[in-house]
Protein backbone atom coordinates (compact mmCIF):
# COMPACT_ATOMS: atom_id res chain seq x y z
CA UNK A 1 0.00 0.00 0.00
CA UNK A 2 1.30 3.44 -0.91
CA UNK A 3 1.85 5.67 2.12
CA UNK A 4 -0.21 8.82 2.58
CA UNK A 5 2.79 10.53 4.20
CA UNK A 6 6.50 9.95 3.65
CA UNK A 7 9.07 11.37 6.06
CA UNK A 8 12.79 10.90 6.47
CA UNK A 9 15.30 11.06 9.30
CA UNK A 10 18.65 9.66 10.29
CA UNK A 11 17.08 7.58 13.03
CA UNK A 12 13.53 6.24 13.41
CA UNK A 13 12.48 4.99 16.85
CA UNK A 14 9.46 2.82 17.58
CA UNK A 15 8.18 3.31 21.14
CA UNK A 16 8.04 6.25 23.54
CA UNK A 17 8.99 4.47 26.75
CA UNK A 18 12.24 4.94 28.59
CA UNK A 19 14.41 3.09 26.04
CA UNK A 20 12.98 5.01 23.11
CA UNK A 21 13.13 8.43 24.74
CA UNK A 22 16.67 7.93 26.03
CA UNK A 23 17.77 6.90 22.54
CA UNK A 24 15.91 9.81 20.95
CA UNK A 25 17.48 12.39 23.24
CA UNK A 26 20.97 10.95 23.00
CA UNK A 27 20.82 10.73 19.20
CA UNK A 28 19.71 14.37 18.85
CA UNK A 29 22.53 15.38 21.20
CA UNK A 30 24.94 13.67 18.83
CA UNK A 31 23.59 15.50 15.79
CA UNK A 32 21.13 12.97 14.35
CA UNK A 33 17.70 13.86 13.05
CA UNK A 34 15.17 11.65 14.84
CA UNK A 35 11.50 10.69 14.43
CA UNK A 36 9.83 8.74 17.24
CA UNK A 37 6.58 6.81 16.77
CA UNK A 38 4.32 6.10 19.76
CA UNK A 39 1.03 4.19 19.66
CA UNK A 40 -0.47 6.13 22.58
CA UNK A 41 -2.47 9.19 21.70
CA UNK A 42 -3.01 10.93 25.05
CA UNK A 43 -0.46 13.29 26.64
CA UNK A 44 0.33 10.81 29.43
CA UNK A 45 0.19 7.76 27.17
CA UNK A 46 0.46 4.36 28.92
CA UNK A 47 4.02 3.09 29.35
CA UNK A 48 5.55 0.65 31.80
CA UNK A 49 8.34 3.10 32.62
CA UNK A 50 5.72 5.74 33.45
CA UNK A 51 4.08 3.38 35.92
CA UNK A 52 7.31 1.86 37.28
CA UNK A 53 8.42 2.12 40.88
CA UNK A 54 11.45 4.01 39.61
CA UNK A 55 14.28 2.04 41.22
CA UNK A 56 17.43 1.94 39.09
CA UNK A 57 19.30 -1.16 40.22
CA UNK A 58 21.08 -4.09 38.62
CA UNK A 59 20.08 -7.57 39.81
CA UNK A 60 19.10 -6.10 43.19
CA UNK A 61 22.53 -4.51 43.63
CA UNK A 62 23.37 -0.83 43.94
CA UNK A 63 23.77 0.39 40.37
CA UNK A 64 26.91 2.30 41.43
CA UNK A 65 28.66 -0.87 42.63
CA UNK A 66 31.86 -2.08 40.97
CA UNK A 67 31.47 -3.25 37.38
CA UNK A 68 32.78 -6.73 38.13
CA UNK A 69 30.34 -7.14 41.03
CA UNK A 70 27.37 -6.12 38.90
CA UNK A 71 28.48 -8.23 35.96
CA UNK A 72 28.69 -11.32 38.13
CA UNK A 73 25.26 -10.60 39.61
CA UNK A 74 23.78 -10.38 36.12
CA UNK A 75 25.40 -13.64 35.06
CA UNK A 76 24.07 -15.39 38.17
CA UNK A 77 20.56 -13.99 37.74
CA UNK A 78 20.29 -14.73 34.02
CA UNK A 79 20.91 -18.46 33.87
CA UNK A 80 21.66 -19.35 30.28
CA UNK A 81 23.07 -15.91 29.40
CA UNK A 82 24.34 -16.39 25.85
CA UNK A 83 26.45 -13.22 25.52
CA UNK A 84 28.34 -12.00 28.57
CA UNK A 85 29.17 -8.79 26.68
CA UNK A 86 25.59 -7.71 27.42
CA UNK A 87 26.20 -8.16 31.12
CA UNK A 88 29.44 -6.19 30.92
CA UNK A 89 27.78 -3.35 28.99
CA UNK A 90 24.98 -3.04 31.51
CA UNK A 91 27.26 -3.33 34.53
CA UNK A 92 29.68 -0.75 33.12
CA UNK A 93 27.13 1.79 31.89
CA UNK A 94 24.48 1.54 34.61
CA UNK A 95 25.85 4.38 36.69
CA UNK A 96 26.71 6.36 33.54
CA UNK A 97 23.11 6.26 32.41
CA UNK A 98 21.93 7.39 35.86
CA UNK A 99 24.27 10.37 35.63
CA UNK A 100 23.08 11.09 32.09
CA UNK A 101 19.44 10.96 33.17
CA UNK A 102 20.17 13.28 36.09
CA UNK A 103 21.43 15.78 33.53
CA UNK A 104 18.18 15.45 31.56
CA UNK A 105 15.57 16.04 34.23
CA UNK A 106 15.66 12.95 36.42
CA UNK A 107 15.77 13.43 40.18
CA UNK A 108 17.16 10.56 42.25
CA UNK A 109 17.10 9.83 45.97
CA UNK A 110 17.40 6.90 48.36
CA UNK A 111 13.98 5.28 48.27
CA UNK A 112 14.34 2.73 51.05
CA UNK A 113 16.62 0.88 53.44
CA UNK A 114 17.77 -1.76 50.96
CA UNK A 115 21.13 -1.05 49.27
CA UNK A 116 19.68 -1.48 45.78
CA UNK A 117 17.26 1.41 46.42
CA UNK A 118 19.98 4.06 46.45
CA UNK A 119 18.93 5.49 43.07
CA UNK A 120 15.15 5.83 42.94
CA UNK A 121 13.30 8.39 40.87
CA UNK A 122 11.68 11.22 42.77
CA UNK A 123 8.99 12.02 43.75
CA UNK A 124 8.98 8.50 45.18
CA UNK A 125 6.46 5.93 44.14
CA UNK A 126 5.71 2.73 46.12
CA UNK A 127 4.06 4.77 48.83
CA UNK A 128 0.37 4.21 48.06
CA UNK A 129 -1.61 1.13 47.11
CA UNK A 130 -3.55 0.82 43.90
CA UNK A 131 -2.91 1.80 40.31
CA UNK A 132 -4.34 5.31 40.20
CA UNK A 133 -2.47 6.47 43.29
CA UNK A 134 0.76 4.81 42.30
CA UNK A 135 2.16 6.71 39.32
CA UNK A 136 0.66 10.07 38.42
CA UNK A 137 3.12 12.88 39.15
CA UNK A 138 5.68 10.40 40.48
CA UNK A 139 9.27 9.91 39.30
CA UNK A 140 8.70 7.69 36.27
CA UNK A 141 5.86 9.82 34.95
CA UNK A 142 7.79 13.08 35.36
CA UNK A 143 10.91 11.63 33.78
CA UNK A 144 9.07 10.61 30.61
CA UNK A 145 7.42 14.03 30.42
CA UNK A 146 10.78 15.78 30.73
CA UNK A 147 12.52 13.53 28.22
CA UNK A 148 9.74 14.12 25.71
CA UNK A 149 9.94 17.89 26.23
CA UNK A 150 13.74 17.82 25.87
CA UNK A 151 13.44 15.80 22.66
CA UNK A 152 10.97 18.26 21.14
CA UNK A 153 13.09 21.24 22.20
CA UNK A 154 16.08 19.66 20.45
CA UNK A 155 14.22 19.47 17.16
CA UNK A 156 13.06 15.85 17.36
CA UNK A 157 9.68 14.85 15.97
CA UNK A 158 7.35 12.86 18.22
CA UNK A 159 4.39 11.30 16.38
CA UNK A 160 1.56 9.98 18.57
CA UNK A 161 -1.19 7.54 17.66
CA UNK A 162 1.10 5.74 15.17
CA UNK A 163 1.54 1.98 15.32
CA UNK A 164 4.53 0.53 13.47
CA UNK A 165 3.55 -2.31 11.17
CA UNK A 166 6.48 -3.25 8.95
CA UNK A 167 10.17 -2.61 8.51
CA UNK A 168 11.42 -1.46 5.14
CA UNK A 169 14.39 -3.56 4.06
CA UNK A 170 16.63 -2.57 1.18
CA UNK A 171 19.38 -4.92 0.08
CA UNK A 172 19.44 -6.64 3.45
CA UNK A 173 19.58 -3.35 5.34
CA UNK A 174 16.80 -1.81 7.43
CA UNK A 175 16.02 1.48 5.70
CA UNK A 176 12.82 2.58 7.38
CA UNK A 177 9.54 1.65 9.01
CA UNK A 178 5.91 1.75 7.92
CA UNK A 179 3.22 2.73 10.39
CA UNK A 180 -0.50 3.37 10.54
CA UNK A 181 -2.21 6.11 12.53
CA UNK A 182 -5.43 5.71 14.46
CA UNK A 183 -7.19 7.56 11.63
CA UNK A 184 -6.01 5.00 9.08
CA UNK A 185 -3.28 7.13 7.57
CA UNK A 186 -0.28 5.20 6.23
CA UNK A 187 3.17 6.56 7.13
CA UNK A 188 6.56 5.69 5.73
CA UNK A 189 9.56 6.83 7.76
CA UNK A 190 12.70 6.41 5.69
CA UNK A 191 15.73 6.24 7.97
CA UNK A 192 19.34 5.19 8.00
CA UNK A 193 18.69 3.21 11.17
CA UNK A 194 15.62 2.00 13.09
CA UNK A 195 15.34 1.24 16.81
CA UNK A 196 12.60 -1.10 18.04
CA UNK A 197 11.72 -0.13 21.60
CA UNK A 198 7.99 -0.76 21.83
CA UNK A 199 8.09 -3.14 24.80
CA UNK A 200 7.40 -6.85 25.01
CA UNK A 201 4.23 -8.79 24.16
CA UNK A 202 2.37 -8.79 27.47
CA UNK A 203 -0.66 -7.14 25.85
CA UNK A 204 -0.92 -9.75 23.10
CA UNK A 205 -3.06 -12.58 24.47
CA UNK A 206 -2.21 -14.94 21.60
CA UNK A 207 1.54 -14.55 22.16
CA UNK A 208 1.16 -14.83 25.93
CA UNK A 209 -0.78 -18.05 25.42
CA UNK A 210 1.89 -19.37 23.05
CA UNK A 211 4.90 -18.59 25.24
CA UNK A 212 3.86 -17.83 28.85
CA UNK A 213 0.55 -19.20 30.12
CA UNK A 214 -2.36 -21.34 28.93
CA UNK A 215 -4.78 -18.81 30.48
CA UNK A 216 -3.62 -15.25 29.72
CA UNK A 217 -7.03 -13.93 30.76
CA UNK A 218 -6.27 -15.13 34.31
CA UNK A 219 -3.07 -13.10 34.66
CA UNK A 220 -3.12 -9.66 36.22
CA UNK A 221 -1.69 -7.09 33.80
CA UNK A 222 0.13 -5.02 36.39
CA UNK A 223 1.77 -2.62 33.93
CA UNK A 224 0.66 -0.61 30.93
CA UNK A 225 -0.33 -3.73 28.99
CA UNK A 226 0.47 -1.95 25.73
CA UNK A 227 3.26 -4.22 24.49
CA UNK A 228 1.77 -6.09 21.53
CA UNK A 229 4.94 -7.74 20.27
CA UNK A 230 5.03 -5.61 17.10
CA UNK A 231 8.76 -4.93 17.34
CA UNK A 232 9.53 -8.61 17.90
CA UNK A 233 7.32 -9.64 14.99
CA UNK A 234 8.85 -7.05 12.62
CA UNK A 235 12.38 -7.98 13.65
CA UNK A 236 11.70 -11.68 13.04
CA UNK A 237 10.34 -10.86 9.58
CA UNK A 238 13.63 -9.06 8.90
CA UNK A 239 15.62 -12.14 9.91
CA UNK A 240 16.37 -11.36 13.56
CA UNK A 241 16.76 -14.12 16.13
CA UNK A 242 14.72 -14.16 19.34
CA UNK A 243 15.41 -15.74 22.71
CA UNK A 244 13.91 -16.29 26.17
CA UNK A 245 10.30 -15.77 25.18
CA UNK A 246 8.91 -17.92 28.00
CA UNK A 247 9.56 -15.62 30.98
CA UNK A 248 8.19 -12.31 32.25
CA UNK A 249 8.92 -9.78 34.95
CA UNK A 250 6.13 -9.51 37.47
CA UNK A 251 5.10 -10.14 41.05
CA UNK A 252 2.92 -12.41 43.16
CA UNK A 253 -0.43 -10.66 43.57
CA UNK A 254 -3.52 -11.70 45.47
CA UNK A 255 -6.20 -13.24 43.24
CA UNK A 256 -8.46 -10.23 43.66
CA UNK A 257 -5.99 -8.07 41.74
CA UNK A 258 -7.26 -9.65 38.53
CA UNK A 259 -10.39 -7.49 38.67
CA UNK A 260 -9.61 -4.78 41.25
CA UNK A 261 -7.01 -2.16 40.34
CA UNK A 262 -6.83 -1.00 43.95
CA UNK A 263 -4.88 -4.24 44.57
CA UNK A 264 -2.13 -3.73 41.94
CA UNK A 265 0.65 -3.00 41.26
CA UNK A 266 1.11 -2.98 45.06
CA UNK A 267 0.85 -4.56 47.59
CA UNK A 268 2.53 -7.78 46.43
CA UNK A 269 3.04 -11.11 48.18
CA UNK A 270 6.58 -11.82 47.00
CA UNK A 271 8.26 -11.75 50.39
CA UNK A 272 5.48 -13.72 52.06
CA UNK A 273 5.53 -16.37 49.33
CA UNK A 274 9.34 -16.59 49.49
CA UNK A 275 9.19 -17.13 53.26
CA UNK A 276 6.36 -19.68 53.28
CA UNK A 277 5.13 -22.30 50.78
CA UNK A 278 3.03 -21.98 47.64
CA UNK A 279 0.68 -24.83 46.74
CA UNK A 280 -1.69 -25.70 43.92
CA UNK A 281 -5.37 -26.54 44.28
CA UNK A 282 -4.48 -30.06 45.42
CA UNK A 283 -2.30 -28.77 48.28
CA UNK A 284 1.05 -29.64 46.67
CA UNK A 285 4.09 -27.42 46.15
CA UNK A 286 4.93 -26.82 42.48
CA UNK A 287 7.82 -24.31 42.51
CA UNK A 288 10.99 -23.30 44.32
CA UNK A 289 9.79 -20.46 46.52
CA UNK A 290 13.33 -19.47 47.45
CA UNK A 291 13.97 -18.10 43.95
CA UNK A 292 11.84 -15.08 44.79
CA UNK A 293 8.69 -13.38 43.60
CA UNK A 294 9.46 -13.07 39.88
CA UNK A 295 10.13 -16.80 39.56
CA UNK A 296 7.07 -17.68 41.66
CA UNK A 297 4.84 -15.46 39.51
CA UNK A 298 6.13 -17.24 36.39
CA UNK A 299 5.41 -20.64 37.95
CA UNK A 300 1.88 -19.58 38.90
CA UNK A 301 1.25 -18.30 35.36
CA UNK A 302 2.38 -21.62 33.88
CA UNK A 303 -0.22 -23.64 35.80
CA UNK A 304 -3.13 -25.08 33.83
CA UNK A 305 -5.27 -22.77 35.96
CA UNK A 306 -3.21 -19.80 37.26
CA UNK A 307 -5.92 -18.90 39.77
CA UNK A 308 -5.71 -22.27 41.56
CA UNK A 309 -2.75 -21.55 43.86
CA UNK A 310 -2.39 -20.35 47.46
CA UNK A 311 0.36 -19.21 49.75
CA UNK A 312 0.24 -21.14 53.05
CA UNK A 313 1.72 -19.51 56.15
CA UNK A 314 1.13 -18.87 59.81
CA UNK A 315 0.62 -15.82 61.99
CA UNK A 316 4.36 -15.54 62.70
CA UNK A 317 5.15 -15.14 59.00
CA UNK A 318 2.22 -12.77 58.50
CA UNK A 319 3.47 -10.59 61.34
CA UNK A 320 7.13 -10.80 60.24
CA UNK A 321 7.80 -10.98 56.48
CA UNK A 322 4.16 -10.04 55.86
CA UNK A 323 4.87 -6.60 57.24
CA UNK A 324 8.18 -6.08 55.42
CA UNK A 325 9.14 -3.77 52.55
CA UNK A 326 7.58 -0.43 51.57
CA UNK A 327 3.96 -1.43 50.96
CA UNK A 328 3.56 -4.72 52.85
CA UNK A 329 0.49 -6.90 52.37
CA UNK A 330 -0.05 -6.88 56.13
CA UNK A 331 -2.16 -4.89 56.91
CA UNK A 332 -2.92 -3.46 53.43
CA UNK A 333 -4.72 -6.48 51.97
CA UNK A 334 -7.24 -6.79 54.78
CA UNK A 335 -7.79 -3.04 54.80
CA UNK A 336 -8.60 -3.33 51.07
CA UNK A 337 -11.10 -6.12 51.69
CA UNK A 338 -9.09 -9.16 50.57
CA UNK A 339 -10.08 -12.47 52.15
CA UNK A 340 -7.33 -13.89 54.36
CA UNK A 341 -8.29 -17.50 55.11
CA UNK A 342 -7.58 -18.33 58.78
CA UNK A 343 -7.93 -21.52 60.79
CA UNK A 344 -6.57 -23.07 63.97
CA UNK A 345 -5.45 -26.25 62.21
CA UNK A 346 -4.60 -27.48 58.72
CA UNK A 347 -7.76 -29.59 58.41
CA UNK A 348 -9.96 -26.54 58.90
CA UNK A 349 -7.79 -24.41 56.61
CA UNK A 350 -7.98 -27.01 53.83
CA UNK A 351 -11.75 -27.22 54.21
CA UNK A 352 -12.00 -23.45 53.86
CA UNK A 353 -9.94 -23.63 50.66
CA UNK A 354 -12.00 -26.46 49.19
CA UNK A 355 -9.14 -28.96 49.12
CA UNK A 356 -8.44 -32.29 50.77
CA UNK A 357 -6.61 -31.99 54.07
CA UNK A 358 -4.20 -34.92 53.78
CA UNK A 359 -2.15 -33.76 50.80
CA UNK A 360 -1.78 -30.29 52.33
CA UNK A 361 -0.81 -31.76 55.71
CA UNK A 362 1.76 -33.99 54.04
CA UNK A 363 3.20 -31.06 52.04
CA UNK A 364 3.51 -28.95 55.16
CA UNK A 365 5.04 -31.79 57.20
CA UNK A 366 7.65 -32.54 54.52
CA UNK A 367 8.57 -28.87 54.28
CA UNK A 368 8.90 -28.36 58.03
CA UNK A 369 10.96 -31.53 58.46
CA UNK A 370 13.29 -30.60 55.58
CA UNK A 371 13.73 -27.10 56.98
CA UNK A 372 14.44 -28.37 60.49
CA UNK A 373 16.88 -30.97 59.16
CA UNK A 374 18.69 -28.57 56.87
CA UNK A 375 17.97 -30.52 53.69
CA UNK A 376 15.50 -28.35 51.76
CA UNK A 377 17.32 -29.31 48.58
CA UNK A 378 15.84 -32.81 48.85
CA UNK A 379 12.29 -31.53 48.50
CA UNK A 380 10.51 -31.90 45.19
CA UNK A 381 10.51 -29.25 43.88
CA UNK A 382 13.75 -28.36 45.68
CA UNK A 383 13.74 -25.31 47.87
CA UNK A 384 16.58 -22.80 47.50
CA UNK A 385 18.19 -22.20 50.88
CA UNK A 386 19.94 -18.94 50.05
CA UNK A 387 17.43 -16.06 50.12
CA UNK A 388 16.81 -14.55 46.71
CA UNK A 389 16.10 -10.89 46.01
CA UNK A 390 14.00 -9.53 48.89
CA UNK A 391 13.25 -12.87 50.53
CA UNK A 392 13.92 -13.34 54.24
CA UNK A 393 14.62 -17.05 53.82
CA UNK A 394 12.34 -20.00 54.61
CA UNK A 395 10.36 -19.89 57.85
CA UNK A 396 8.80 -22.84 59.68
CA UNK A 397 5.02 -23.02 59.45
CA UNK A 398 3.94 -24.42 62.79
CA UNK A 399 1.18 -22.13 63.99
CA UNK A 400 -0.50 -21.19 66.18
CA UNK A 401 -2.90 -19.97 63.58
CA UNK A 402 -2.67 -20.90 59.90
CA UNK A 403 -3.36 -18.57 56.98
CA UNK A 404 -3.84 -18.83 53.24
CA UNK A 405 -4.21 -16.24 50.48
CA UNK A 406 -5.41 -17.03 46.97
CA UNK A 407 -2.80 -15.95 44.41
CA UNK A 408 -2.61 -14.46 40.96
CA UNK A 409 0.41 -13.94 38.70
CA UNK A 410 0.96 -10.26 38.03
CA UNK A 411 2.71 -9.69 34.70
CA UNK A 412 4.43 -6.34 34.09
CA UNK A 413 6.45 -7.04 30.95
CA UNK A 414 7.82 -10.02 29.05
CA UNK A 415 11.59 -10.56 29.37
CA UNK A 416 12.35 -12.27 26.04
CA UNK A 417 12.68 -10.92 22.55
CA UNK A 418 15.13 -9.82 19.89
CA UNK A 419 18.72 -10.98 20.30
CA UNK A 420 21.07 -7.98 20.38
CA UNK A 421 24.75 -7.28 20.88
CA UNK A 422 26.22 -4.81 23.34
CA UNK A 423 25.53 -1.90 20.97
CA UNK A 424 21.86 -2.80 20.67
CA UNK A 425 22.19 -4.13 17.11
CA UNK A 426 19.65 -6.82 16.23
CA UNK A 427 21.33 -10.11 15.38
CA UNK A 428 20.32 -12.89 13.03
CA UNK A 429 20.42 -16.61 13.79
CA UNK A 430 24.14 -16.68 12.94
CA UNK A 431 24.74 -13.90 15.49
CA UNK A 432 25.48 -11.37 12.75
CA UNK A 433 24.20 -7.77 13.01
CA UNK A 434 21.35 -6.84 10.69
CA UNK A 435 22.51 -3.52 9.18
CA UNK A 436 20.46 -0.56 10.30
CA UNK A 437 18.33 -2.46 12.82
CA UNK A 438 18.55 -1.94 16.59
CA UNK A 439 16.44 -2.95 19.58
CA UNK A 440 16.30 -1.99 23.26
CA UNK A 441 14.24 -2.48 26.40
CA UNK A 442 11.60 -5.19 26.76
CA UNK A 443 11.62 -5.79 23.00
CA UNK A 444 14.92 -7.61 23.56
CA UNK A 445 15.92 -10.87 25.20
CA UNK A 446 19.08 -12.49 26.46
CA UNK A 447 19.93 -10.53 29.58
CA UNK A 448 16.87 -11.30 31.70
CA UNK A 449 14.89 -14.48 32.18
CA UNK A 450 16.49 -17.87 31.86
CA UNK A 451 15.46 -21.02 33.67
CA UNK A 452 14.89 -19.22 36.98
CA UNK A 453 13.18 -16.13 35.53
CA UNK A 454 16.13 -14.01 36.60
CA UNK A 455 15.29 -10.33 36.93
CA UNK A 456 18.13 -7.92 36.17
CA UNK A 457 16.37 -4.55 36.26
CA UNK A 458 14.07 -3.30 33.54
CA UNK A 459 14.64 0.44 33.88
CA UNK A 460 18.42 0.11 33.84
CA UNK A 461 18.27 -2.33 30.92
CA UNK A 462 16.04 0.00 28.91
CA UNK A 463 18.11 3.11 29.56
CA UNK A 464 21.53 1.52 29.05
CA UNK A 465 20.73 -0.10 25.70
CA UNK A 466 18.69 2.89 24.55
CA UNK A 467 21.74 5.06 25.18
CA UNK A 468 24.20 2.63 23.64
CA UNK A 469 22.10 2.11 20.51
CA UNK A 470 21.89 5.87 19.91
CA UNK A 471 25.63 6.22 20.30
CA UNK A 472 26.25 3.31 17.92
CA UNK A 473 23.96 4.84 15.30
CA UNK A 474 25.68 8.22 15.62
CA UNK A 475 29.09 6.58 15.17
CA UNK A 476 27.88 4.69 12.11
CA UNK A 477 26.45 7.83 10.52
CA UNK A 478 29.65 9.74 11.21
CA UNK A 479 31.74 7.04 9.56
CA UNK A 480 29.48 6.91 6.51
CA UNK A 481 29.21 10.69 6.12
Amino acid sequence: MMPNVSLSADFAIVGGGLAGLVAANRATELGCSVILLETGREPLYPANSRYAGGVFHIAFRDIAAATEVLQQAIVEASEGLRDEALAHAMAKDGVRVVDWLAGHGAEFGRGGEYPFMGHMLMPFSLRETGFQNHWRGKGGDLLLQRLEANFAASGGRFIRDARARELQMTGGRCSGVRAQTGQGEELLIEARAVLLADGGFQGNAAMVREYISPRPEHLCKRGAGTGMGDGIRMAQAAGAAVTGMDKFYGHVQCAGALHDESLWPYPVLDIVASSAIVVDGAGRRFTDEGLGGVAIANAVAALDEPLSSFVILDEAIWSGPGGAFLLPPNPALERLGVTIHRANDIEALAAGLGMQAQPLKRTLQEYNEALAGGHLDTLSPRRTVKPATLATGPWPINGPGYLAVALCAGMTYTMGGVVINANGQALDEAHRPIPGLYAAGATTGGIEGGANAGYVGGLAKAAVFGLRSAEAVARELEVSA
